[in-house]
């Protein structure tokens, strides 16, 4: 406890409390780098959560949308309690559990996904993405709810975050034309479209998965020489058994019972 400098307490609305202390220790002394072996490119869509340049994705568990129905149940029982008592307390209380539980979802899968990248690249290459502009030039309705419920701000600071804290690099490159430009021989396939799932180059006959094309895309814009992708079919990457996920009938990640959920 000598190197402990500073002590915060944080309660959360549900009345969850966290002490979190700040600890100063020296710094390592400087090794020299080893050279990147590999990288790896992630490409963020509303269809895949995450599209990986190596040829898996991670499914959109969506799980704000999920939760919309209880949440909203919440907040009309919360409105007919009166202010301060005892149960419009307790409302209040469980409204705030379930916000919680979908940000702690969001967090625990994200770090999953990037304790499995960081294992087995080197480099991180991912897309400059400006997302509130994203959000709010986004159509209204369903596609905005999902384009909140994606949540890339926090997916992109917990990727960087574990491939920092093991030493490693991460690159953010243009996101401009990722999805229509050919990661073959470059060209631009200006009629594609957002309905458009497979990439059709206009100018080479390149064809190949949308998303798996701009991952790839990402990584040649790093800098980094990838062997030609041949057509095969896409992995999904199994959700961490902590998140209770289970396969849909169409193959899509859901929750097993989100009301249920606690963190260990």
């Amino acid at each position: 406890m000598d190197r402990v400098s500073q002590v915060c307490v944080k309660m959360h609305p549900s009345g969850r409390i966290y002490i979190i202390f700040l600890v100063e220790e020296p710094e390592p002394l400087g090794e020299p780098l080893e050279q990147p072996k590999n990288a790896v490119g992630v490409d963020l869509g509303i269809a895949r959560l995450a599209t990986i340049s190596d040829g898996r994705f991670l499914e959109k568990p969506k799980p704000l949308e999920r939760s919309l129905e209880r949440i909203r149940m919440l907040q009309r029982t919360l409105s007919r309690k009166r202010f301060l008592s005892k149960n419009w307390l307790k409302t209040k209380r469980r409204l705030a559990e379930q916000h919680e539980h979908v940000g702690d979802f969001r967090r625990d899968l994200f770090f999953n996904l990037g304790f499995l990248l960081a294992q087995e690249y080197d480099v991180l290459v991912l897309e400059d993405l400006n997302v509130q502009d994203l959000i709010q030039k986004g159509e209204a309705g369903k596609r905005r709810l999902r384009l909140h419920d994606s949540a890339f701000s926090e997916l992109r600071g917990c990727l960087k975050w574990e491939f920092v804290k093991q030493g490693k690099t991460v690159l953010a490159v243009s996101a401009y034309n990722t999805s229509r430009e050919c990661f073959l021989c470059g060209g631009i396939n200006q009629n594609l479209s957002l309905e458009d799932r497979i990439f059709n180059c206009p100018h080479c006959g390149f064809t190949l998965d949308r998303d798996l094309n701009a991952s790839l895309v990402l990584l040649r814009r790093a800098g980094w020489v990838t062997p030609i992708v041949p057509v095969f079919e896409l992995h999904p990457i199994p959700p961490p058994p902590c998140l209770r996920l289970v396969r849909g009938r169409q193959g899509e990640a859901v929750i097993r019972e989100a009301s249920a959920y606690r963190r260990g």
